[in-house]
């Protein structure tokens, strides 16, 4: 199968693939919100556990498809609300949530004295904007939590994230001058961006024996966005399938072979779930993309649980935070970002109209000013 011919329109297995990684995140954390510790490290790389691979395979997934989005468009205003209109309607909606309802219901603080903070004020602005990062506190909640003080510890890939939409818009408004050059450009910058930052990485591992925070999920959008770019290359088979298990299942046996394939196998892998293996699990694409809405509610759901019930167990938190998170993703989906998403066209098209009246009377301006 050439990855070509499959990759367009939406019968694949992303959206399953990215829910079951919002999951493993919401596992993860409520092992460490409970009080029972993290996961064990994979192949003894220190911070690398099975959140951080979800976290990466979010990045891969991202970075793929905003890639194809990108080149698919041609066209950065379309680009740039197509972004804008996934990620910050679901986000504002989840801000205005959980505030209200921690500050009037769960926070100790008199409303009053919660709403008027500055601290409730930089939460809300930078988590708004994704400007200069995000907050992670807000006034007197979680103080005795065995994860103290922090209201949403998810929201930390979202800047990140949005950086590197920003920079792929930008290489795309540079080359303006010459659009011929856009795609052997990112052709050839974006595997070259990601085996720099793999670099980085791998000297930082044998430096220190851990993965360099940050820098692998921004290694992995770069390493998605070159392979959408070489999809025409791209083979996918069971075989190829279970020689990458194979490499990963040999490599194990020592941390730092183990940490080497997985920077290089992540993303086929990805592939090959997300379009080698179809039939009944096609189906969950008509459900609705409801990993987002997970990812940025449940965090503060597991919190709020663990201040409520005393002793709660990660078990029981896994339980009860994935019920009142998932609900929350179904409602935030259906509500909001679906219906953002049906409206893109429409502000990106307003944007190019007003774009171009602005070139046309700029370049007016010029014609008199040197008659």
């Amino acid at each position: 199968m050439i990855l070509l011919g499959q990759a367009r329109g939406r019968d694949n297995n992303f959206d399953l693939i990215r829910i079951a990684a919002a999951f493993v995140v919401l596992f993860v954390h409520s092992q460490a919100l409970s009080g029972g510790g993290g996961f064990a490290n994979l192949a003894g790389v220190r911070d690398f556990t099975i959140g951080a691979v979800a976290v990466d395979v979010f990045f891969f997934t991202s970075g793929f498809l905003v890639a194809g989005s990108l080149i698919s468009r041609a066209n950065i205003f379309e680009f740039a609300w197509a972004r804008a209109l996934r990620v910050f309607p679901g986000l504002w909606l989840m801000m205005i949530v959980t505030v209200t309802v921690l500050g009037l219901f769960v926070g100790p603080l008199p409303a009053t004295e919660f709403f008027s903070s500055p601290i409730t004020r930089d939460y809300l602005r930078h988590g708004a904007t994704l400007i200069n990062g995000v907050k992670f506190y807000l006034p007197g909640l979680f103080l005795t939590n065995p994860y103290p003080g922090v209201v949403n510890g998810s929201l930390w890939t979202l800047p990140v994230e949005w950086r590197l939409y920003e920079y792929l818009a930008a290489g795309w408004v540079v080359l303006a001058l010459k659009p011929a050059w856009r795609i052997p450009f990112f052709r050839y910058a974006t595997p070259a961006v990601a085996l720099a930052l793999a670099f980085v990485v791998t000297r930082a591992f044998f430096h220190n024996g851990a993965r360099a925070g940050a820098l692998v999920p921004q290694a992995m959008f770069f390493y998605g966005a070159a392979l959408q770019m070489w999809r025409a290359r791209i083979k996918l088979s069971y075989f190829r399938f279970g020689l990458i298990l194979a490499a990963l299942g040999v490599a194990a046996l020592n941390s730092g072979a183990f940490f080497l394939v997985y920077l290089a196998a992540l993303g086929p892998l990805t592939l090959h779930f997300a379009y080698l293996f179809g039939g009944p699990i096609r189906a969950y694409n008509r459900l609705g993309d409801y990993s987002y809405g997970l990812y940025i509610y449940a965090f503060p759901i597991q919190q709020s649980l663990v201040a409520a019930i005393p002793g709660v167990t990660a078990m029981q938190l896994n339980l009860y935070a994935s019920a009142l998170a998932l609900t929350c993703a179904v409602l935030s989906w259906h509500l909001v970002e679906r219906r953002a998403l049906n409206w893109k066209a429409v502000p990106a098209e307003a944007t190019e109209r007003l774009f171009e009246r602005l070139r046309g009377g700029f370049a007016g301006w010029r014609a008199r000013s040197t008659a």
